[in-house]
């Protein structure tokens, strides 16, 4: 292999990595945009499968879309995502990728309730013609935890809080 070809695929592993780092930030964007149907439809494969921990399994990017933004009225209507350090494993090919990256985030129930949740997803994604796609998602929850205080308004200036 020449040093010219070599430094071609190592930029395209690398611009790989960037555009699945900037899949998993368009996760957390659609979960916490509503959640966003729209949004989420484009982030799966058509035949992706979405496992929520003991809670449920969506199929399809319809149905992950349309699931988890039902949720909002019978689950979580309100949640702030961190989606955080990330591991991507790209394939030979670099064509799909095994990745895992950890949960933190604020969230309210439909019933009004705040709560912590924590844990971390696995995930797989492939390169498509236009972008990056889950092809499959996992979430386990290893922590929901509820905060009775609940969430309160920020402060008009920061010697309020």
């Amino acid at each position: 292999m020449s040093q010219s070809a070599d430094l071609e695929t190592r930029l395209a592993r690398l611009e790989a990595e960037r555009d699945i780092a900037r899949l998993i930030a368009d996760l957390g964007h659609a979960f916490d945009g509503g959640p966003s149907a729209q949004a989420l439809r484009g982030l799966f494969t058509a035949d992706a499968v979405f496992e929520i921990d003991g809670y449920g399994v969506l199929r399809s990017a319809d149905g992950i879309a349309q699931g988890v933004a039902g949720n909002a009225e019978s689950g979580f209507r309100w949640t702030l995502h961190y989606l955080v350090s990330p591991r991507i494993d790209l394939s030979a090919d670099g064509a799909q990728a095994s990745l895992s990256f950890m949960l933190w985030e604020a969230a309210t129930a439909a019933s009004g309730r705040a709560y912590w949740i924590g844990g971390s997803y696995t995930a797989r994604a492939v390169a498509g013609a236009d972008r990056w796609r889950f092809s499959q998602l996992r979430l386990n929850a290893e922590l929901i935890s509820h905060y009775p205080e609940g969430w309160h308004d920020k402060p008009d200036a920061l010697d309020q809080a």
